[in-house]
C-alpha cells in the first residue's frame, strides 16, 4: 500500500477526473451524429465551394457525404418514378380502359393530373369526370361521335366555343389538324372546358348531379323542358351508366389511387430537380479537381 492509497485528496481527485472523462466521451459521442448530419446537409456547399480552391482538397468523409445524397436521391426519384406510373396503371386498370403500354401510360398519366386540378378548380368529383370521360370516349383523346362532339369529354363546337370564347380552335376541323395545346383534342385543354360546362349545369339545376348529367348528353334545353317527362332512353342509360361507373371507381378507391399517382408525379419534379443539380455539383467539382 502506497501513500497515496490513503490520501482521500488523491482518491477524490481520481474520481473527479473519471467523472470529467465520461462527461467529455458523452459529449463527443452526441456530437458526432449531429457533425455527420450536418456534413451531409452541406455537402453541395462544401463541394461548390472546394472547386474555387486551388490547393487546399476537401476531405473524403464530405465526399462520401455527398455520395451518399446523391444516391439517396436518385432513389427517391426512381420511387417516384414506380409510384406514379404503379398507381396510376391500377387505377386505369379499375377504371376498365387501360391499355398496358408506355404511351397510353404517359397519357393517363397526364390524364390525371389534369382531371384531378379542374375538378377541384370547378368544385366537381374527380371520379365523375372520369366516369363521364370513360362513358363518353372510353379516353380516346380523337373520339368523334356522330353528333359530331370531340375529345375526351366529346364537347360539340358550340359548347367548345362557349367554354372558348377566345380561342384560337373552333372545334369544327377534323383530329389530323390540331391546333396543340388549345384545341378540342388536347386532353388537357379538352378536360377544362368539360369539366367547366359540367360544373356549370351542376349549378344550374342547384346541384342535382342526375339532371347535370341528362343535359350533358341531351341538351339543358330538353331537360329544362321536360324533366323527368320525355327525357331520351338513351340518356337515361347514359345517366344510369355513369352511376354505376360512379359506384365502382368509388368501392375500388380509385381516387386514392389517382391521388397517390398525382402526388408522386409532382415529387417526382422537386426529386428529379434536385439529382439534376447534385450531378451537376458532382461533374463541376470532377472536372476542376481531376
Amino acid at each position: 500500500m502506497t501513500a497515496n492509497d490513503n490520501n482521500p485528496t488523491y482518491t477524490g481527485g481520481q474520481k473527479t477526473a473519471r467523472s470529467n472523462r465520461k462527461r467529455r466521451t458523452v459529449a463527443v459521442n452526441l456530437w458526432k451524429p449531429l457533425a455527420y448530419l450536418l456534413m451531409f446537409v452541406f455537402s453541395p456547399f462544401l463541394l461548390i465551394s472546394d472547386c474555387f480552391r486551388k490547393k487546399k482538397r476537401i476531405n473524403n468523409e464530405v465526399v462520401f457525404a455527398f455520395s451518399l445524397m446523391l444516391t439517396l436521391a436518385m432513389l427517391f426519384t426512381a420511387t417516384c418514378i414506380w409510384v406514379s406510373q404503379s398507381q396510376n396503371k391500377k387505377a386505369f386498370a379499375l377504371i376498365g380502359n387501360f391499355a398496358a403500354t408506355q404511351e397510353q401510360l404517359g397519357e393517363n398519366l397526364a390524364f390525371s393530373q389534369d382531371i384531378s386540378y379542374y375538378a377541384l378548380k370547378y368544385n366537381i368529383d374527380p371520379l365523375l369526370v372520369y366516369a363521364l370521360i370513360d362513358q363518353e370516349s372510353k379516353f380516346d383523346r380523337f373520339a368523334v361521335s356522330d353528333q359530331n362532339a370531340k375529345g375526351l369529354m366529346q364537347l360539340t363546337p358550340s359548347t367548345w366555343q362557349e367554354m372558348n370564347p377566345n380561342g384560337v380552335c373552333d372545334a369544327t376541323h377534323d383530329r389530323y389538324q390540331c391546333h396543340e395545346t388549345e384545341c378540342v383534342f388536347c386532353p388537357g385543354a379538352n378536360i377544362a372546358a368539360g369539366t367547366r360546362y359540367l360544373s356549370q349545369l351542376v349549378e344550374r339545376f342547384d346541384g342535382e348531379v342526375g339532371f347535370a348529367l341528362e343535359a350533358y348528353n341531351a341538351g339543358s334545353a330538353t331537360v329544362d323542358t321536360s324533366r323527368d317527362e320525355h327525357i331520351y332512353p338513351e340518356t337515361r342509360s347514359f345517366t344510369r351508366n355513369i352511376a354505376q361507373k360512379l359506384k365502382t371507381l368509388r368501392q375500388n378507391r380509385v381516387l386514392d389511387l389517382i391521388n397517390l399517382a398525382v402526388d408522386a408525379r409532382q415529387a417526382l419534379k422537386w426529386a428529379g430537380g434536385v439529382t439534376l443539380a447534385l450531378w451537376s455539383i458532382l461533374l463541376a467539382w470532377l472536372i476542376k479537381k481531376l
